[in-house]
């Protein structure tokens, strides 16, 4: 391996997840990421018809020289969606598959999940599949509610997949007292971590630095453990922030910085 190549394995990566950008076409979105310099796209296929066409996606990739790492699919997800997904990641050269969990009530999705992942991982060996831990979601918790991925534990040892670890959704005191304690039992099981903050109040997916959890300490422990997967900015985004171009440009900016500020150039002794 070049040292180059060596330098690269060694970096984590700051991806833009496209679901940030609600209503928006893909285009834009390639073109946004772009231009903030973000190292890649975490495509939400869910969100637009445009993300379901392998070429469309391609095409935008090389024109605007954004890889596409992350492919994440809806918690509705059924085996038309999956395929499309596995079939798009081999097409496309994405390592990485990320399901969103089915709500509650959603038993259809959440069957089809646990009866299938494993088949899915043994036919496709060179994909990450991930779940992402749910809104409200704890470290442990028993019994585990029928029908939900509640429990982050329950996720990487039952069902042998990655987590597709959403900060903004897990408890506070569990991530404060439990995950990061523990967080190096973790860090293998990760392979996605879709960053954003949370208020006071519990609204999730806010802009980095806009909230209050402990973000920078959160960074610098998965730093510490030598975290070197992708990032994946998720936010919730106002309509009215939405409609203005170079508003979005400007939160996204801030907490691209505030990524670099935090964990890129965090050095730890």
């Amino acid at each position: 391996m070049s040292e180059q190549e060596e330098i690269k394995k060694n970096k984590a990566e700051f991806l833009l997840s496209t679901d940030s950008l609600s209503g928006y076409g893909l285009d834009l979105i390639f073109e946004t990421a772009r231009n903030i310099n973000f190292d890649g796209i975490d495509l939400a296929m869910w969100k637009s018809f445009d993300s379901w066409s392998s070429k469309y996606v391609k095409k935008l990739s090389e024109k605007y020289e954004m890889p596409v790492k992350v492919i994440q699919i809806s918690s509705n997800t059924n085996s038309k969606e999956m395929n499309k997904a596995v079939d798009m990641a081999k097409e496309l050269g994405v390592e990485n598959i990320t399901i969103n969990p089915p709500r509650f009530t959603n038993w259809k999705s959440y069957r089809f999940i646990s009866n299938n992942i494993s088949s899915y991982k043994r036919q496709n060996p060179n994909i990450k599949f991930s779940i992402i831990n749910p809104p409200k979601s704890s470290l442990f918790m028993l019994p585990i509610p029928e029908y939900h991925f509640n429990n982050i534990v329950d996720i990487i040892k039952k069902y042998k997949v990655y987590l597709g670890f959403d900060v903004a959704n897990i408890d506070e005191q569990a991530l404060e007292i439990n995950f990061l304690r523990k967080i190096s039992g973790f860090v293998p099981h990760i392979g996605v971590v879709y960053l954003s903050d949370k208020t006071k109040t519990g609204v999730g997916h806010v802009p980095l630095g806009d909230g209050s959890l402990k973000l920078p300490t959160i960074l610098k422990k998965f730093k510490q453990h030598e975290y070197y997967g992708n990032f994946s900015l998720k936010l919730e985004i106002d309509k009215k922030d939405l409609a203005d171009i170079e508003k979005v440009e400007q939160i996204l900016k801030k907490c691209k910085l505030y990524y670099k500020e935090n964990f890129e150039e965090l050095v730890i002794s």
